[in-house]
């Protein structure tokens, strides 16, 4: 009886089909990777639509940013005494409600500089005693610098005796950066006599500050 042997073909071919199985697995690998590198590609073309367009391009979102505000610091007007210079002011003054006089103010801070800020108020007003002047104005606590519609309104003691010639007011917004003006005649129904005319200057009822000269009056001759 003949025997046959067959040749083991896995022992015979082992290597080779490591070789073989390698060959192929590189090659689905590079196929693989060859439809990822396709794919992106498509997906990556940019789009050629406009930016209104309705297809299926991207259209760029504009970011606006804004700058913010910078915060800006409260002003703080500290007033000082009203300057009243001799070049300002007539000291003699007739009343026959037709000449026309013009009085000047200063008004200062503290650090005797002129004010800078706009929303500082001026009155002008003219009392018969320079004593009422100071305990009026400091009474209740300085009652009535403190509060702005007080300064609208007569003062106690007050003298009716000055007419204003527009855009004058009596009461009005002080001038930064240079004199507070008036300009008035003076009412022929005024006594004659030493008066006292008073600059009160008054910031949002923060911070306030007056001074006076003294006016001759006298009646037309």
């Amino acid at each position: 009886m003949q025997t046959l042997y067959r040749k083991n073909p896995t022992k015979l071919s082992s290597q080779t089909r490591k070789i073989a199985t390698g060959a192929i697995l590189l090659f689905a690998l590079s196929g693989l990777i060859s439809g990822f590198a396709v794919g992106a590609f498509v997906r990556l073309k940019p789009a050629t639509g406009t930016a209104h367009d309705t297809g299926s391009g991207t259209v760029p979102v504009v970011q606006i940013t804004k700058t913010p505000a910078t915060p800006t610091t409260p002003e703080n007007v500290n007033l000082d005494e009203p300057k009243i210079n001799s070049g300002d002011i007539r000291f003699t003054q007739i009343a026959n409600g037709s000449t026309t006089y013009t009085f000047s103010a200063l008004i200062i801070e503290k650090n005797k500089k002129p004010i800078q800020a706009s929303d500082v108020t001026c009155k002008l007003w003219v009392t018969k005693d320079a004593t009422d002047v100071n305990s009026m104005l400091g009474a209740n606590g300085y009652a009535i610098p403190r509060a702005f519609d007080n300064l609208q309104q007569p003062f106690p003691n007050e003298v009716n005796a000055l007419n204003f010639i527009p855009p004058a007011q009596q009461t009005q917004s002080c001038t930064p950066n240079g004199n507070t003006t008036w300009n008035y005649t003076i009412s022929p129904s005024v006594d004659p006599g030493t008066y006292h005319f008073v600059v009160l200057a008054d910031w949002q009822g923060k911070h306030y500050n007056w001074s006076w000269v003294n006016i001759e009056i006298k009646k037309a001759g």
